[in-house]
């Protein structure tokens, strides 16, 4: 066991009680990464199912209609996108302030633009298909085909890019906290503990940043590889031709 002791407080190192040690002020390091894993869950879910619902809908419509609105959504779009991803991210956070669902709704910014961009080439193409030109001869509304006929044969590339955006998010959120614009310092985050523990590292104190930077690790690279994973069953001919 290693005890550093600072200002009267006791930091340990696999203890019976902290098997992953305490860090500078007593708190257990394990209860902090589990409770950080319910933080990081909640802002990655408001921030990919809030950019969902915003950029496949705007994707469908825009691609499908075309003309003056599509234009200027590419062009809308196309500039949030150009923004590096923390740094918009970071100002978002600026002005909503800190918190879970400002995290979250910072975040959702960056992946509006994906979402968006995704949806859109899939209806150009879908949009001249003959079941499309089928619909139209009948007499079916724009809304129908859109939401009946075309959203159901593009959202099969969404889950991919849901679990790819989820693990940037994740990336992103601890980032933000990392940098100070995150949550407050008694909420649980992987990323304030990071931050926390990372000026304790040339004092000989590595686990109280260690075991944090590991869980947004393996959480991140678990995302990435049910996103390929996702990408190898919906797309199977891709898988053959990897093969």
């Amino acid at each position: 066991m290693w005890t550093c002791d600072f200002l009267g407080m006791t930091t340990d190192w696999q203890s019976f009680w902290h098997f992953m040690g305490t860090d500078d002020i007593g708190r257990d390091v394990f209860s902090r990464v589990l409770h950080g894993t319910r933080t990081s869950l909640v802002i990655m879910i408001i921030a990919v199912t809030t950019a969902f619902a915003t950029g496949f809908p705007l994707g469908l419509y825009s691609g499908y209609r075309g003309g003056k609105f599509d234009s200027l959504m590419v062009l809308i779009m196309d500039s949030l996108y150009s923004f590096p991803g923390l740094l918009f991210a970071g100002l978002i956070a600026v002005f909503l302030g800190k918190g879970v669902v400002n995290i979250g709704l910072a975040v959702t910014v960056i992946y509006i633009p994906l979402y968006f961009r995704v949806t859109r080439s899939q209806v150009l193409s879908a949009r001249e298909e003959l079941y499309v030109e089928a619909a139209r001869a009948i007499g079916a509304k724009p809304r129908r085909i859109i939401f009946l006929y075309i959203a159901a044969n593009v959202i099969i590339a969404i889950p991919v890019i849901f679990s790819l955006s989820a693990a940037d998010a994740i990336l992103t959120a601890a980032g933000l906290s990392f940098l100070g614009l995150g949550l407050e310092g008694d909420v649980p985050d992987w990323g304030l503990d990071l931050s926390a523990g990372a000026n304790l590292i040339s004092n000989g104190i590595w686990w109280q940043s260690f075991f944090p930077g590991l869980a947004i690790v393996a959480l991140t690279i678990g995302l990435s590889f049910l996103g390929e994973g996702l990408n190898d069953i919906l797309n199977p001919l891709l898988k053959k031709e990897r093969a």
